[in-house]
C-alpha cells in the first residue's frame, strides 16, 4: 500500500535546545485518518507543520506528496477578522483555480449543520463560529493529503446553534 507520509529518524529542535520530536519514525498508508497524541510539547503541532513544509526537520527525513497536493490547516485563528467568509473562500479559488472544487468548499464550511452566514466578517463571529469554516479552503483545494492541527478545536461537537450569540457585524 502506498504511503501518504513516511518519516525516518525525524527530529526537530527549537530554540534553547528543546526537542519537540526525537527519533520519530512512522509510515502512514494512503487513505487513512490518523491523529497524533501525546502531552504538551510532544510534537502534535510540529508534525503536520513539518509534513506541510512550513517547518524543516533538524535531522531525519520526511517524505510527503508534492506541496501543491497538500492542504494544511494550522491551529489558531482560522479566519482573518476583516473579510467575510465568502470573500475568504473566493481568495482560495483565485489562488488555485485549477484545483478548486466549490462542492468541497460547501461541504467544508458545514453550512448545512448550522454553520455561520457566509456574509459575516470573521471579527463578528464567536471563536467556535470562526472555526467551523476553517477547513473549507483546504478541502476546496482537493488535496491528496489533508493536515489538520486542531483546526476545529473550538467547534461544538454537537454542531447545532443554540441561538444567535454572535457579535454584531
Amino acid at each position: 500500500m502506498t504511503a501518504a507520509i513516511e518519516a525516518h529518524g525525524l527530529k526537530r529542535r527549537f530554540r534553547r535546545g528543546r526537542w519537540t520530536l526525537k527519533d520519530c519514525s512512522f509510515r502512514l498508508p494512503a487513505g487513512r485518518v490518523r491523529g497524533p497524541s501525546g502531552p504538551d510539547g510532544a510534537g502534535r503541532s510540529t508534525l503536520p507543520a513539518l509534513a506541510a513544509g512550513v517547518l524543516k526537520p533538524t535531522e531525519g527525513r520526511l517524505t510527503a506528496p508534492a506541496r501543491e497536493a497538500i492542504a494544511y490547516v494550522p491551529q489558531g485563528e482560522p479566519l482573518h477578522p476583516q473579510p467575510t467568509i465568502a470573500e475568504t473562500l473566493r481568495t482560495g479559488a483565485d489562488v488555485d483555480p485549477g484545483r478548486w472544487d466549490p462542492d468541497q468548499v460547501a461541504a467544508g464550511t458545514l453550512m448545512e449543520a448550522g454553520g455561520p452566514d457566509p456574509a459575516r466578517r470573521g471579527r463578528a463571529l464567536s471563536r467556535g463560529r470562526r472555526s467551523r469554516p476553517a477547513p473549507a479552503p483546504a478541502l476546496g483545494k482537493r488535496p491528496t493529503l489533508l493536515l489538520l492541527d486542531e483546526a476545529v478545536s473550538g467547534v461544538d461537537p454537537l454542531g447545532g446553534p443554540v441561538g444567535d450569540q454572535e457579535a454584531a457585524a
